[in-house]
């Protein structure tokens, strides 16, 4: 029964909640028919179809009135990363530049989300959101992998499918919102019933985003080499734990006790860029990763399973990283803009959290 269901979310996404508010409405409509007929009945029944009623409605509520998705990273035309559009344009073979848009943010990872407008009658728009601390980390071949995959998760459909599941997600937990479990039985009585099945579908979320990574692999190396693709998943490991330790877990610590905003982050991954890079701690950091578990509440897998799923039972041979890929992919002036840009806005954020604690 749950695979049907999972089904029909990952196809319909948010109005997967209408045939449960059809339901609703049919059994409202067949109390008022039998009223007449059996009325102390109906009278006896009046606190179940009502609070059934109200939930539906609350639900219709949460799915017409979810809130949309803003971004808040930069995006980023053609002129401002010429080398990045090239490379996706290259990538993606259903490429349609009005129906792509890139962004660029200040995580240390890329995504790929898919939505429809108007109800798919006009096509996809493409939104690929790539970190601006993997630009500078990173070398041109690893982000071009790093591309691939996106676009491999893309061309797979599984930017649908999870967008439609968190989108089902979303309205389902936003009903809430209009029915307050803390204030009214009905969001009590709807709590309840939707716990379990929430709890349930943000497992079956992750499991999936997981398999769908590892088939995002396997579709990026047809287009870049296994060589390449492993490559980067390495130096993603290897790079995202050394900025842990250097910079990310430095820095928490600092703004703890700092009265006056620290050196932003940006700033500190360009200073330490060499012992970011170096790389016998690089490969000291990826074969602990390979050693790592698997995390059941992780939407991707551990990075041993990863390689596996290429081809590979150890860490490949993966040099040393020489360039930035930023300078290939961004134009100067971005280079030099974006960084101060982002650590600017960082600044702002981190003086006021600090000014709140004296």
């Amino acid at each position: 029964m749950r695979r049907p269901v999972l089904k029909i979310i990952l196809r319909l996404g948010r109005y997967a909640v209408l045939p449960v508010v059809a339901i609703a409405c049919v059994i409202l409509a067949t109390w008022l028919m039998i009223m007449d007929r059996y009325t102390i009945a109906a009278l006896a029944t009046v606190p179940i179809v009502f609070s059934i009623f109200t939930v539906a409605a609350a639900l219709m509520i949460g799915l017409l009135l979810l809130p949309s998705r803003k971004h808040r990273s930069f995006e980023a035309s053609e002129e401002i990363a010429p080398g990045l559009w090239a490379m996706w344009k290259e990538l993606d073979p259903t490429f349609v530049r009005s129906r792509r848009t890139l962004l660029i943010d200040t995580d240390f990872n890329a995504s790929i989300e898919e939505v429809s407008r108007y109800a798919g009658l006009f096509g996809q728009h493409v939104t690929m959101t790539v970190g601006l601390p993997l630009l500078i980390v990173l070398d041109e071949p690893a982000i071009r992998a790093i591309v691939a995959h996106e676009v491999a998760h893309a061309q797979l459909r599984h930017t649908s499918g999870g967008a439609n599941l968190r989108d089902f997600i979303s309205a389902s937990e936003n009903m809430l919102f209009y029915a307050d479990p803390d204030r009214t039985i009905t969001g009590r009585i709807a709590l309840a019933l939707l716990h379990s099945m929430l709890e349930w579908l943000e497992r079956e979320y992750r499991a999936l985003k997981r398999e769908n990574e590892l088939g995002a692999d396997l579709g990026a190396a047809e287009r870049v080499g296994r060589s390449e693709m492993a490559r980067a998943l390495v130096m993603t490991e290897a790079c995202g734990t050394r900025l842990t330790d250097l910079v990310f877990a430095p820095l928490e610590k600092e703004i703890l006790g700092a009265i006056n905003a620290p050196r932003p982050p940006l700033d500190r991954i360009i200073g330490q860029l060499e012992d970011i890079r170096a790389h016998e701690p690089m490969i000291a950091a990826a074969v602990a990763g390979l050693d790592r578990e698997s995390d059941p509440d992780s939407t991707h897998p551990p990075l041993g399973k990863r390689l596996a799923n290429l081809g590979y039972t150890d860490i490949p041979e993966i040099g040393e990283i020489r360039t930035s890929a930023i300078n290939q992919l961004l134009s100067r002036d971005a280079v030099r803009d974006l960084p101060a840009r982002f650590d600017g806005e960082w600044r702002k954020k981190a003086q006021a959290w600090v000014s709140v604690g004296r």
